[in-house]
């Protein structure tokens, strides 16, 4: 039943987003230009909705288990969270895991400690698991290989799997001069056996709306800036189930 009325909710109100970090959302600095994955979906695709909305809805439901005391049903969380957070999309993720699991098992998920959005959507039936799948590298190039701030370098990346793959990332970071961490997490949903190519561009330059008072700023000094790609099954680097370093490579590029 909840399925069905989260579904409707979705279909009426899919556009409206939630006020959360996405999992695809790139800094100003590291862009996706192009990519050859293909998401297959013949509806509403579930898994990138629970995964970029995953902070808030753990927020909401913690407070509700806090607040509410006794739940009894998956209507008690769920409504609490749409009545908290007024996002429709927010209860329809609720609906759905809550409906998959029960109430039980998943206020059991959402109390687990160290929880990351992968495996918790997983954990609701929301994202496919997979763990047969792998991934390895085929080609990696930075271009140009040296330039003055300011420009732009283009990273391209080509990573074959013969299994398939899972559920799961890839995160670009560079090592920079001054120590300021750039980085982009892309979510990979479950891909057929294949070739699949990347590109990401580098802007190099610094960014006149960043304020040093607030936050680190990304200068660009003159140097060599390392860059590590890694193609994964779950989040990347986590202990829980269904995670899995797939390949990792690494590169340069220098600004003269």
């Amino acid at each position: 039943m909840h399925k069905a009325i989260a579904l409707i909710v979705l279909v009426v109100f899919g556009s409206v987003a939630a006020h959360t970090r996405k999992i695809n959302a790139q800094p100003s600095h590291i862009q996706r230009v192009a990519s050859s994955l293909k998401q297959e979906s013949n509806g509403i695709d579930w898994c990138p909705q629970c995964v970029n909305t995953f902070d808030q809805l753990i927020y909401y439901v913690l407070d509700g288990i806090l607040e509410l005391g006794i739940i009894n049903t998956c209507d008690d969380i769920c409504n609490y969270v749409t009545e908290k957070s007024g996002s429709p999309v927010l209860y329809a993720i609720c609906a759905v895991g809550c409906d998959a699991l029960g109430i039980n098992e998943f206020i059991k998920i959402a109390k687990e400690v160290d929880l990351d959005p992968i495996y918790f959507c997983e954990s609701l039936k929301v994202c496919p698991i997979f763990d047969s799948g792998d991934a390895k590298f085929k080609s990696f190039v930075i271009l140009p290989p040296h330039a003055p701030v300011y420009s732009t370098f283009v990273i391209d990346f080509a990573y074959e799997s013969m299994n398939g793959t899972g559920t799961g990332q890839l995160v670009v970071s560079i090592q920079t001069i001054d120590g300021v961490e750039l980085s982009t997490t892309l979510l990979i949903e479950p891909q057929k056996p294949g070739r699949y190519a990347e590109r990401i561009s580098v802007d190099a330059s610094p960014d006149p709306d960043c304020d040093p008072a607030a936050q680190q700023c990304e200068e660009w000094f003159p140097g060599v800036y390392n860059v590590t790609v890694m193609v994964c099954n779950g989040e990347c680097g986590s202990h829980h189930p269904h995670s899995q370093i797939y390949d990792t490579v690494k590169g340069s590029f220098q600004i003269d």
